[in-house]
C-alpha cells in the first residue's frame, strides 16, 4: 500500500517535464495519449500555457489504435500538424498506454525527421516517473543534438541549468537570477529552460562554468563537463545569493566542481522541497543560526552527490507521514498540501513553501521570490517562531 496516495495529488510526471523544457523553443510537442495526459500538462503543470502560442498537441490515441499498433496514424497526424504550424522541431513522447504496448518513440521520431526535415526527438515517457526526469532527458537530448564546440570561451560566461516553472513558478525568479549574476560580474549565456533560445543551446560550450539550480540540471552539467570540460556549481542562490556566487568564483579560478551543502542535523527543522532549494534553505538558516538542526528531504529522488549524510529520500506519502509522526522534527517546511499530513498530536509547526510540481495552480501564484527581502523574511520566520 506504499504507493497509495490518499492526501497528496499526483506530482507532475515525466512527460510534463519534457514539454516544459521544450516550451519556449518553437517546436511541436506531441503527447501520445487519449487526451488526459495532455490536459494534465496544459491545465495543471504549465503556468505559461494560458495566453501562449505554444504548440502542444495530443495524438488522440484510441483503443483500436493501441490494439492495432497504428504508429503510421500518429506519424501522418504529426506531419499534417507540422504543415499547419511550421514548428522549429518535433518532440514526441509517451504516456501509460504507449509504455504498455511498447511503442518505439525513438523510431517514430526518426521517421518524422526523415519525412519532415525537422529535428525530431522521441522520449519513452510513461507518466510513472516524475517531472525532473523528463526535464533532464529533454535538456540532455537537446545538448547532444545542438551544442557545438566553442573556438573561444567567454571569460566569465555562466550557463544556468535546470530552470522550469515546475520549480521556479512564473514570477520573477528566473530573471532575478540572471540579474544577480550580472551584478556580480558574470555573463549569463544559456538559460535552460526559461528565457532559452536555440542559439543559446548551440553556444553552451562557450561558458567557463555552469550553475545548476535544480536537481534536474545535474545530468546536463555532467554531460557538459564530460564533453567540453566545463565545471559546474550545484546551488540555488537565495536571499542575497552570495554563497553561490563565491563558489562560482572559486570554480572559475580552479575548474573544480562544487555544490552548496552542509551537514544534516537530526531533529529540529525538516525541509521537504526540491533538493537544491532545500540545500540553499539549510545554508541560509545555518547562516542566521549556526546551532539550528536542519535536515533536507525530497520526494523527487535524492541525488547522493548533492545530499549530506542524514538527508532523506522520501519516496511516497506514507513515508512522509511516518517521518512526521515519529517525533523527530518540530518544524516542517514544504508545499502547503503537506499541512494535511500533520496530525495535531505531532506538534509540528508548519511553514508553507509552494512547489508547482506538487500543488499546481492552487498555489503557484504564491511561490516567493528566491532573492531579496521576501525570502529573508521567510527564513527569519522559520528561525524565530
Amino acid at each position: 500500500m506504499k504507493k497509495l496516495w490518499i492526501t497528496l495529488p499526483a506530482f507532475a510526471p515525466d512527460y510534463s517535464g519534457v514539454c516544459s523544457a521544450f516550451f519556449e523553443l518553437g517546436g511541436l510537442s506531441v503527447i501520445h495519449d487519449a487526451s488526459g495526459c495532455t490536459g494534465n500538462y496544459t491545465g495543471y503543470d504549465e503556468p505559461r500555457w494560458y495566453g501562449s502560442n505554444a504548440r502542444v498537441c495530443c495524438s488522440g490515441l484510441r483503443e483500436i489504435d493501441a490494439v492495432l499498433g497504428r504508429d503510421d496514424k500518429l506519424i501522418e497526424e504529426v506531419l499534417y500538424a507540422c504543415g499547419d504550424l511550421n514548428p522549429t522541431m518535433i518532440a514526441v513522447m509517451g504516456s501509460p498506454v504507449p509504455m504498455v504496448i511498447g511503442t518505439d518513440m525513438a523510431g517514430i521520431a526518426r521517421e518524422l525527421e526523415s519525412r519532415s526535415g525537422l529535428p525530431a526527438f522521441g522520449f519513452d515517457t510513461s507518466g510513472l516517473f516524475l517531472y525532473n526526469k523528463g526535464v533532464s532527458e529533454a535538456m540532455t537530448a537537446l545538448i547532444r543534438r545542438f551544442t557545438q564546440p566553442a573556438e573561444q570561451t567567454v571569460p566569465r560566461g555562466i550557463n544556468i541549468l535546470g530552470m522550469t516553472p515546475l520549480d521556479f513558478s512564473l514570477n520573477s525568479n528566473a530573471d532575478d537570477l540572471s540579474a544577480l549574476l550580472k551584478r556580480r560580474g558574470f555573463e549569463p549565456l544559456g538559460r535552460l529552460m526559461m528565457g532559452v533560445t536555440s542559439e543559446q543551446i548551440r553556444g553552451l560550450a562557450r561558458a567557463r562554468a555552469n550553475l545548476v539550480v535544480t536537481q534536474a540540471g545535474l545530468d546536463t552539467a555532467r554531460l557538459l563537463r564530460q564533453t567540453y570540460g566545463t565545471p559546474y556549481v550545484a546551488g540555488l542562490p537565495l536571499s542575497d545569493g552570495g554563497d553561490v556566487c563565491e563558489l562560482l568564483e572559486q570554480t572559475l579560478a580552479d575548474g573544480q566542481n562544487r555544490s552548496l551543502s552542509d551537514p544534516a542535523q537530526e531533529g529540529g527543522i525538516l525541509l521537504v522541497t526540491e533538493q537544491l532549494l532545500g540545500n540553499a534553505l539549510r545554508r541560509a538558516i545555518l547562516r542566521h543560526d549556526p546551532k539550528a538542526r536542519v535536515t533536507v528531504g525530497t520526494m523527487f529522488g535524492l541525488d547522493r552527490v548533492l545530499a549530506a549524510p542524514g538527508d532523506l529520500d522520501i519516496p511516497d506519502e506514507e513515508s512522509l507521514r511516518r517521518i512526521l509522526c515519529a517525533g523527530r522534527f518540530s518544524k516542517l517546511v514544504g508545499d502547503p498540501l503537506f499541512f494535511d499530513l500533520i496530525a495535531p498530536e505531532d506538534k509540528i509547526r508548519f511553514y508553507p513553501l509552494p512547489h508547482p510540481a506538487i500543488s499546481s495552480k492552487l498555489y503557484w501564484d504564491q511561490v516567493p521570490a528566491w532573492l531579496g527581502t521576501e525570502m529573508e523574511a521567510f527564513i527569519h520566520s522559520i528561525i524565530t517562531e
